[in-house]
């Protein structure tokens, strides 16, 4: 059984400060490759063994652009019916919308980098208007929670760990990974810890 892990640059129009400062190159690259960047790249590792389900994205009003770093032998994406084989360092673009799954096979953790841009068939002011709605969307989703934590104190009411908001997942992922051994697998290091 393998594992996905990934390291956030931007999500949902946070910048993770910290990430962005360890990757200054890859930042600025990112900034004048995607003028139109949704606010969302990030690193993702994949470990061989894994198998990342069928699923699609929301919406087609952003393309995900990938740029294969390493670990790419056995490792496979299907997009709707297309089966893609990535080499490292060719970037492609795909409809985040359609349904897709990965598998790794390889005997190397699988390393991408993912940056979301707007559709290219969105005018400005439409990018404009749908960037202003996901923010009210993102601001109003953490007034309720925070008003609901607050009306749980007022009861005394605990709240269990497992009813993390998605707000308090990021918030706590931040501090997580303090070096770039995130995605050194320790199953790399010492074969003996290697999943089965």
């Amino acid at each position: 059984v393998g594992a996905w892990n990934v390291l956030y640059l931007y999500l949902n129009h946070k910048k993770f400060e910290d990430n962005c400062a360890r990757f200054p190159a890859t930042v600025r690259a990112i900034n004048e490759a995607f003028p139109r960047q949704y606010s969302h790249a990030f690193f993702s590792a994949l470990t061989p063994g894994s198998h990342i389900l069928k699923h699609h994205g929301p919406s087609n009003r952003m393309l995900r652009v990938w740029l294969p770093i390493c670990g790419l032998e056995g490792f496979r994406l299907r997009v709707g019916d297309t089966i893609v084989q990535p080499n490292a360092g060719e970037a492609f673009i795909w409809d985040h919308s359609f349904e897709h799954e990965a598998w790794h096979e390889g005997d190397e953790t699988r390393v991408v980098l993912i940056v979301d841009i707007w559709h290219p068939d969105l005018t400005e002011p439409e990018v404009k208007f749908l960037g202003t709605l996901q923010s009210c969307r993102l601001r109003a989703g953490r007034a309720l929670v925070e008003r609901a934590a607050a009306e749980q104190e007022e009861r005394g009411v605990g709240r269990d760990p497992q009813d993390a908001t998605y707000f308090e997942i990021v918030e706590k992922a931040r501090h997580l990974l303090t070096d770039d051994d995130w995605w050194i697998v320790r199953a790399e290091r010492d074969p003996t810890t290697r999943p089965t």
